[in-house]
């Protein structure tokens, strides 16, 4: 491990995302605000030294599931049941380790328990050769993580008090009512012999008082925003990468379902290693539709494509995301975000590499994307909410280099 004392002048470079979905204006400057947080918060760790991009991961996340306006600990989606269930996965670049913790209930910082058990699976076996936990899943994960020393409330319960929010319980009551209505309308069509679904409804048709009430609802829920997964990528002075992803899931979700942020090669991927022959660092995470994304194996995919591609992440990028979307147009309109970082180094003379610009790229289809960056040589972070301009089905990528050599104050 390098020096602990924070060095202003040693590089490093940090990416984030905050989901693909849809991100109302009225919560833009809070979000924004928490992005920026996340960002300093990693950029604390990375100034100490090399080696330390999971512990710089999970510090950027914590401040992301602890702001009430994103979908990542308080402030998550809430299940069917109107529980929060937590995912959350962590993968380090160097080492290959990863840890992933799918539908945990009862804890503030799902995060922590993902970095805990990826820095275990480095370390290698334990006691008696037994092989370290990589994903964890409920109750047992929060079990382990009381038995590692993490600090979580007593109970689910005393857990809920503080992680939903008076937004996200307003917006489930909202989506829960229609599930319930869809479900009572099913359950009459089925009743009813040789009609279909459509005679049923055209029986009753709605008043305009009705249509009125409906169109408030949507209107409740778009004012409060559909957010998805967050993402955040370090990369050391020496180029080494990690990179996490954690989520509340999509809302009304059935209790006990894992989702992209989870997932090994779905929500997050990292390697400071590269392909045989081709030495890269490269780290990538994703937001979407996570069943769609999880069949791809999407962050993997993004970083194997950019690592054995010329034209470098951008490119990758918007390929991927094509392609992906030309898989399922047939099936389902999807909406997916992919955030992806090369970090370009050179050898010093003795024989270590040192970090000297990143290549960063954003592609998406959703209405929004929420994303942001920080480098040792910018003043203060540099965070947006990308907007879909037009109606194109992959339109929307914002790529850039960022050189860490010298100032770069006009970022």
């Amino acid at each position: 491990m390098a020096c602990e004392v924070p060095d202003q002048n040693r590089r490093f470079f940090v990416a984030l995302h905050v989901g693909a979905g849809y991100h109302p204006p009225s919560d833009e400057k809070a979000i924004r605000f928490a992005m920026k947080r996340a960002c300093l918060a990693a950029s604390s760790v990375l100034r100490q030294g090399a080696g330390r991009c999971i512990d710089a991961v999970v510090a950027a996340i914590q401040v992301l599931e602890d702001d009430p306006n994103i979908n990542a600990g308080r402030g998550s989606n809430l299940t069917e049941d109107g529980h929060v269930e937590s995912d959350a996965s962590v993968m380090d670049g160097c080492s290959g380790a990863f840890g992933a913790v799918g539908a945990v209930p009862g804890v503030r910082n799902a995060i922590q328990i993902a970095g805990l058990l990826a820095k275990e699976q480095a370390l290698g076996s334990s006691v008696l050769g037994r092989i370290n936990p990589m994903f964890l899943v409920g109750e047992g994960a929060r079990r382990w993580a009381m038995s590692k020393g993490i600090a979580l409330p007593k109970t689910v319960m005393e857990a809920e008090k503080w992680l939903i929010t008076e937004k996200t319980f307003k917006k489930w009551k909202i989506f829960r009512k229609r599930l319930d209505d869809a479900k009572a309308m099913a359950d009459a069509s089925a009743r009813v012999p040789c009609l279909s679904q459509k005679a049923v409804v055209s029986e009753a048709p709605l008043d305009g008082n009705e249509v009125s009430s409906q169109s408030s609802a949507h209107n409740a829920i778009d004012d409060q925003g559909i957010k998805d997964t967050v993402g955040v990528i370090c990369v050391d002075c020496e180029g080494n990468v990690a990179v996490g992803s954690s989520s509340g899931g999509i809302a009304l979700k059935v209790s006990g379902r894992v989702g992209l942020a989870a997932m090994y090669g779905c929500g997050c991927w990292a390697s400071s290693k590269g392909p045989p022959g081709v030495p890269v660092s490269v780290g990538c995470c994703v937001s979407g539709s996570g069943e769609y994304l999880i069949r791809g194996l999407i962050a993997r995919e993004c970083c194997i494509s950019s690592s054995l591609s010329q034209a470098g992440p951008a490119s990758a990028c918007r390929e991927v995301l094509r392609d992906l979307i030309q898989e399922c147009q047939n099936s389902i309109e999807i909406t997916a975000g992919i955030l992806l970082v090369e970090a370009d180094t050179h050898m010093a003379s003795g024989g270590s590499a040192i970090l000297r610009a990143v290549d960063i790229a954003a592609g998406y289809n959703a209405s929004s994307f929420g994303m942001g960056y920080f480098a040792n040589n910018m003043k203060c972070p540099k965070v947006s909410i990308l907007r879909k301009q037009t109606k194109a089905e992959v339109d929307q990528l914002f790529a850039a280099r960022i050189n860490l050599v010298g100032d770069n104050h006009s970022l």
